[in-house]
């Protein structure tokens, strides 16, 4: 029997942007603005994935990459304890075995330098994209100029962190350490465990990551765009162009946005490639709203813990599971966690009000995927692991740029399918 999109004549656009996270909405607002037509297709509409469920920090200083040198030491430690935020599915474990490998070989010194250049360069174009785009559809409220705050529970730590410190400071970012009587002028609510802290002063907030996709998502429906919540099925050449069935309608495209996260390699399999993203899966729990607890996204280090002030309450965001799609999340991982945002913020108060799991397309060298298929016109955006916030509209801009066969801002190559040749690991899907 055929599906509906078979029986149906398809719709026709100049580009279907697959993918209505924050980083297809941004390549679609681009395209938009170039006057081109988009079908916007995803099959639980707006921020129906990873990108409602994020800190929420626009994270423009950022410049490490989630593998750097001694990750094995570090990474078996967290194995070990159980409040530490990295996780493994066991049972899909064996599925990602060449993944782990490869993102243990990006964190070697000699390879990690030019990975923290190009995770710098995106991040800090980030700011502009986001306060451009924030300004053009009327979401500036959303956006608040807080800054990202890192604190420290161990001294031991902190000392650590002197190399990413030196860094930052090598690449212009700006940021303040600062100690016990500076961070509690920052935040006052902070707990007395708490001595040292390092404070990225231009990084942004986002105060309802899923508000904001949706309002986007709106204001290109209102410009032209055409919306389509759907399961994007296969996609296929045809008459020129490109056929994406779904469960629902089908669309022809002269172009193809694939922004589908850790879900675009099962598009991919009919063009020979397979991306090297595998699903790592994060957690939150919101809590009720509480103005004086927190004032801005503030990271406990040692826990890779974030909490965040939101619109709809108070945000605790961790964990990284290394897991599969389909796999039923573990919320227990989250809410055991729950004594330990208390231990950071000691005002924090209530039980959870819900809890949320979402699977972020991870890279092995933490950077993203932004590339076209060599001889198709699909273009691929994905990869984003824990920065598809920050990285979202810029991303969007470059996809644009690609697209137009114009200079992109930023150069390419270091985000392109070429640096994965011959070393292509196979994702847990």
């Amino acid at each position: 029997m055929n599906s509906p999109s078979q029986n149906n004549p398809p719709r026709v656009a100049d580009v279907a942007v697959i993918g209505c996270g924050i980083v297809g909405l941004s390549a679609a607002y681009y395209l938009r603005k170039r006057g081109l037509s988009c079908v916007l297709i995803d099959a639980k509409g707006p921020a129906g994935e990873t990108s409602f469920g994020n800190a929420g920090s626009i994270s423009v200083g950022n410049v490490m990459p989630q593998s750097t040198p001694g990750i094995v030491w570090k990474a078996l430690r967290m194995l070990a304890n159980p409040l530490a935020p990295l996780k493994l599915d066991w049972r899909v474990s064996p599925a990602y075995a060449r993944w782990l490998l490869e993102f243990l070989r990006q964190g070697q010194r000699g390879k990690v330098l030019p990975i923290i250049d190009a995770l710098h360069a995106i991040n800090a174009a980030s700011r502009g994209a986001w306060l451009e785009l924030g300004e053009d559809i009327g979401a500036s409220s959303l956006i608040a100029h807080t800054g990202y705050l890192h604190v420290y529970s161990e001294a031991a730590t902190f000392e650590k962190g002197a190399w990413e410190r030196e860094l930052m400071q090598q690449r212009g970012v700006a940021f303040d350490v600062l100690d016990g009587a500076q961070l509690r002028d920052l935040e006052p609510g902070i707990g007395n465990r708490f001595q040292h802290a390092v404070f990225q002063r231009d990084s942004l907030a986002m105060r309802d990551p899923g508000e904001f996709c949706r309002q986007l998502f709106d204001h290109l429906v209102s410009q032209g765009a055409s919306e389509l919540i759907a399961t994007a099925s296969e996609i296929r050449n045809e008459g020129g162009g490109y056929r994406i069935v779904t469960d629902r309608d089908s669309v022809h495209a002269g172009k193809v946005v694939l922004a589908a996260g850790a879900w675009s390699n099962r598009l991919l399999a009919p063009f020979g490639t397979k991306l090297p993203v595998i699903p790592a899966r994060g957690y939150h729990l919101m809590y009720r709203h509480q103005d004086d607890v927190v004032q801005r996204p503030t990271l406990w280090a040692e826990r890779y813990m974030v909490l965040s002030p939101m619109q709809r309450g108070v945000r605790m965001t961790s964990i990284k599971e290394l897991t599969a799609l389909g796999r039923d999340p573990h919320f227990h991982l989250i809410h055991r966690l729950d004594p330990e945002a208390r231990a950071l913020f000691p005002a924090l108060s209530g039980k959870p009000e819900a809890e949320w799991a979402g699977n972020r397309p991870c890279t092995p060298d933490s950077l993203p995927i932004i590339d076209k298929l060599p001889d198709e016109d699909i273009y691929l955006a994905t990869g984003h692991g824990h920065l598809g916030l920050t990285q979202g509209p810029v991303t969007g801009k470059l996809i644009d740029q690609m697209m137009a066969g114009e200079a992109t801002d930023i150069p390419l190559a270091p985000y392109g399918l070429a640096r994965f040749a011959g070393r292509v690991p196979v994702g847990a899907t």
